[in-house]
């Protein structure tokens, strides 16, 4: 099994956070999850190279952080973004959008659906990556 790392932006550590992370780990028991609770962080390792990085859940508690994400829009084009938001608000999910997000949940509502969904981000991810092991014998 290919094991793939997951980026999480959590900024706060309230309940609906805390759920969040509960749902995640309990989706991708076997995937490394990388938690950062500030923009400044999440900047930082997006600079960096992400070799084994495909999925970004990002939880945006308003619009500011929103934009602040936005910006960083050209290091998330390689990973596939899930979307946290604090509610449906059609402003809101016009700019999200700007992300290309493969799924948006709203707080709490659509929880319940993020795990299948990172379930099967990171199954797709296993059956699409090689190692170089076995791209090594595929060659001989």
């Amino acid at each position: 099994m290919i094991i793939m790392s997951v980026i999480l932006y959590l900024p706060q550590k309230e309940r609906s956070e805390e759920q969040l992370l509960q749902i995640i780990i309990e989706a991708i028991p076997d995937q490394k999850i990388e938690i950062y609770s500030s923009l400044d962080e999440l900047s930082d390792r997006l600079h960096q190279p992400m070799p084994d990085i495909g999925v970004a859940v990002l939880y945006v508690a308003n619009r500011s952080e929103l934009m602040e994400i936005i910006y960083l829009g050209d290091y998330l084009d390689e990973l596939k973004v899930v979307l946290v938001l604090p509610d449906s608000d059609p402003e809101f999910l016009e700019k999200a959008y700007i992300l290309c997000p493969r799924f948006i949940a709203a707080t709490e509502s659509d929880f319940k659906h993020l795990g299948s969904v990172l379930k099967k981000m990171t199954d797709l991810y296993g059956k699409t990556h090689w190692t170089q092991q076995e791209k090594y014998f595929m060659k001989t």
